[in-house]
Parts: C-alpha cells; structure tokens; sequence
C-alpha cells in the first residue's frame, strides 16, 4: 500500500509539472518572423519507449498488480505531458519524475533485493591480479599463489562468463574489509561451487573460527560456524546444510543467517535445503546475538581459512559469483537470485 502512495505521489508530480506555466517564452524577440525555441524531446521519447517495453514484460508472477497499474498510470501521465511540453526544462522534469517512477517499480518486483543490501560481493570477471570487489564496499582484493601458484580465472557458471580455479593454498586477500560491515548479526553469503569432496573447503573466511567462516565439508554439505558474544569466552554456533552439494557440479550455495531472530538456513540451487532454529538448537534460542569482533588486522580472505598454508584448510575446485548481504535473504529472494543467475 506504501508503495502505491508512492506511484501516486509520482503521478500527482508529473501532473503538476505539465501544466504549470514556464515564463520563458518560445518566442523570446517578440518578433513573429523569428524562429521559435526547439524543444528536444528525444530523451522523454526514449524513456518512455523504455518504459513501455517493461510494462510490456511485467507480469503477475513478476509484480503486484498494484505496482503495475501505478506504473502504467506514471507512464500514460508522462506521454500527456511530454504533448503539453513547450520547454526543456519542462522536459527535464518529466524525464526525472518517470525516471524516479521506473526505479520505484522495478524495486516492487517480487524477490528483489535491496541494492544496498549487497555489502561486497566478487564476479570473477577482472581477469586481473589486482581488483576491487563491487556491491557497496569497493575493497581492494588481490590474489595470492599458493603452491600451485596463482588462483586462475577459468570459464564461470554460465557460458561466456568466468569463475575461478583454486588449489594449493591460493587464495584472495581483502586487506581493508571494514569489521562493522562483515561482523553484521545478519548476513547471507551467496556463491555458486563446482568442487570435488574436499575436508576442510573453505569458501571465505573472517578471523577463521574465531569470529566466522563458511566452507563445505568432507562431506560436500555447505557449513557456517559463527562465534557469538556469551560471557568471557563466548559460544559457537555453526551446523551444515543438511544436504550434500553434487560433485564436481555448478551449484548455487545460499546460507543466511539471522541472530536478531534467531534463525540459519541454506539454500542448494533456489531450494530451502535445511532451517536452524530455536525448535531444533537452543543456542538460537536468543535474540539480537552479536558476533564476537575479528583481532586486529584480520583480513578477508576468499578460498582459505587463516593466511598460514601450513595449518590452514583450503578451497579447492572452482568458485564464481560470490556475495555477502547484510541481510538474510528470504526463501523468494534466494530463489529470484537463482533464477536471474543460472
């Protein structure tokens, strides 16, 4: 319901906007020879052309239906005042009012996810030694050979795009990751895996277990452990999926997990795989737990557990398209993410 006061405040805007007088004449010299100011309307002609072609493709499954009839309204209400347009500042506003209108419908679809949800995230697609994660947080991460060498970047996915090769202990390091944002109480970590079994695979890790990490198992199953403040030592609360990945497999791999509520639930391919709760482990049982903070100094690191390859577990197999939320991602969310992506 907000957001249909939304489109209509959009609608009302525009309305406004179209016939209010603008005092700049089209014929400023007075004179009748003269030529009168052009307006150019190709910016709103193309906007709304855009916009009409997503209308075209919203569907009930997409969008509610209040958010389509608002935005077909916003639409219909812009071509009128594109026809009563006589200047270019008149333009101009048309042009922001749908603009804001198209980002507000678009943000209505089913399962979308707030941009700014998306804290740091790396599509392996920089083909470089040296890059910044995107998302929010455009950290420097740089990749690190192991005793294979370097991690190499290899077909992704989905044709065409690229993933990357780890083993021997090569890993990506994010030096300046800042410690509020990665030690949120409420996260979701997605990536797609295509790994054999392998103990210890560690997908990204944050201070190891002493704060959290996230890997599969000798098994093959997805594996969060996060240390939580509880008394001097604080407590551990970490469990699998439930479900084993396939080997050797593009798999998309989802955990979220909520200390404010109390819940941790991984996804395999779109699919609610295993929900932890106070009904089956008591150490989710309170609310609003908090994350025990990193050391000092810890850096991020993708495909390895601590930087000492000598002690450390590490990935080995292919990953791509990993993510971190500061949000957990509910089941509709998980499965648009999929869907978009596969």
């Amino acid at each position: 319901m907000k957001k249909f006061f939304a489109f209509a405040a959009i609608i009302l805007s525009i309305m406004v906007v179209s016939c209010k007088k603008d005092n700049t004449p089209s014929n400023p010299s007075g004179d009748p020879s003269s030529e009168p100011t052009v307006v150019d309307k190709t910016p709103l002609i193309g906007l709304i052309a855009e916009c009409e072609v997503i209308l075209s493709e919203a569907t009930t499954d997409r969008f509610p239906q209040t958010a389509i009839d608002a935005f077909k309204a916003a639409v219909e209400t812009a071509k009128k005042a594109s026809d009563a347009a006589t200047t270019d500042d008149a333009v101009k506003n048309i042009v922001t009012q749908l603009t804001t209108a198209k980002e507000t419908f678009l943000a209505a679809e089913i399962g979308a996810i707030p941009a700014d949800a998306l804290a740091w995230a790396i599509d392996f697609e920089a083909n470089a030694n040296e890059f910044k994660t995107s998302g929010k947080n455009q950290w420097d991460a740089k990749l690190v050979a192991g005793s294979d060498g370097l991690p190499t970047y290899v077909e992704g996915h989905k044709q065409g795009s690229k993933g990357m090769q780890f083993g021997g202990a090569s890993y990506i390091q994010i030096a300046n990751a800042v410690p509020s944002v990665v030690e949120s109480n409420t996260f979701s970590i997605a990536v797609w895996v295509n790994t054999p079994i392998n103990e210890n695979n560690y997908i990204v890790s944050w201070d190891k277990w002493n704060s959290w990490k996230f890997q599969t198992q000798s098994t093959n199953k997805a594996f969060l452990t996060v240390k939580v403040q509880d008394g001097e030592s604080g407590k551990y609360i970490e469990h699998d999926s439930n479900t084993e990945i396939p080997e050797n497999e593009w798999t998309h791999v989802v955990v979220t997990l909520d200390l404010v509520n109390g819940t941790e639930i991984y996804y395999i391919n779109g699919e609610n795989v295993m929900e932890w709760n106070k009904d089956n482990e008591d150490k989710l049982a309170a609310k609003n737990q908090q994350i025990v903070p990193a050391a000092e100094g810890i850096k991020l690191l993708v495909g390895i557990q601590e930087e000492n390859p000598e002690t450390s577990g590490y990935f080995v197999g292919k990953m791509d398209d990993l993510a971190f939320y500061t949000i957990a991602l509910d089941g509709g969310q998980v499965s648009k993410l999929y869907n978009d992506q596969k």
